[in-house]
Formats: C-alpha cells, structure tokens, sequence
C-alpha cells in the first residue's frame, strides 16, 4: 500500500501535494483509519521534515473538516440525547482553555482515536478555534512519533537501535496503561 502511494506520489509532482492532503483529510473525516500509512509515503517522498509537516497539516484538514461536518450532521438530525452524558457536560461546563487542556489530552492519549477526539468535539460546545488549537498542538507528538518510526523503517540498517527503542517504550507504555486500567 505504501509502495503503491509512493510511486503515485512520485507521478504526480507537485500535484502529488494536493492528492495527499485530500488522502490524508479523509482519512480523518472517516475517523478510525490508521494514518500512518500516508506519513510514511510522505516521509519516502519528501523526508522526514516535509513529509511530516504535510502529514500535519493534512491531519489538520481533515480533522477540522470533520469536527464541522460532524456538528452540522448533528445539528441537522436534531440528535439531543447526547446533551445528558456526563462526562459531555463536564466537558461543556469547563472554561475555554480547560476544554483546550483536555482536547490536547485527548489528542496526546495514544489509545483514542483521532475520530473519538473529532466526534466528542463536535458533540460539545467546544468551539472551532479551540478545537483547531487543541488539534494543531495535540497532532504535533503523534505525527512526530510516525514519522520517526517510518524514516527508522525506512532506513532501518543504520535506526534499528533507536526503532527498536522507540517501539519498546510504546510496547511498554501501553502494557503499563492496560494494567493501571485493569487495576481501575
């Protein structure tokens, strides 16, 4: 799948850009599609610092693309029972820049989907700057973290100490997260 995006990309020049941010946008509209697949391909294509400044901002595209189709969805369906879950008017009671603290801690929360941060965005009275805000810094680490462990797959004979490094704290990050959430 990479290899195929890469020679596309590859094809298509200076339009390949465009394609790759339409990619990656609706990847994060749809909300539950892994997009490491396209920071890879952009890492291949134009190196890790532009590839991954790309894959940013085709996050951002697409995430703000969803948070505004998913608020005008459930604003046209007139879906309210939403408006009782707890934990959404905890969220919507909080000051704005404690709604921004906690978008950017879902953001940095590796096991929540980028969908799950998009949608609870939307069901909330979140606003769009703060949402934006919340995005933009929250994207930073998680689009870092792929784009070091692609460029480490790419070049894994001269990275396989940092790639196997980086993928055990992950490993060993996650492990520790299931148990305190078992111990909950």
């Amino acid at each position: 799948m990479v290899r195929s995006l890469v020679d596309y990309f590859s094809g298509l020049g200076i339009w390949a850009i465009p394609f790759s941010l339409a990619i990656n946008g609706f990847i994060n509209i749809i909300g539950f599609i892994p997009s490491v697949f396209i920071t890879t391909a952009n890492v291949l294509v134009w190196g890790p610092l532009a590839g991954g400044i790309l894959s940013w901002f085709g996050e951002m595209i697409g995430s703000a693309a969803a948070f505004l189709l998913y608020r005008k969805g459930i604003r046209a369906a007139k879906i309210k029972h939403h408006e009782q879950w707890k934990w959404l008017r905890s969220l919507n009671q909080l000051s704005r820049s404690k709604q921004l603290g906690m978008l950017i801690l879902g953001r940095l929360t590796p096991v929540i989907p980028a969908g799950v941060v998009n949608l609870a965005g939307a069901l909330s009275s979140v606003s769009f700057p703060v949402f934006l805000l919340a995005t933009a810094i929250g994207k930073i680490p998680s689009i870092g973290l792929e784009v070091l462990i692609s460029y480490d797959l790419i070049h894994i004979q001269e990275n396989i100490v940092r790639l196997v490094l980086t993928l055990s704290a992950l490993g060993l990050g996650f492990i520790l997260l299931k148990q305190k959430k078992g111990d909950s």
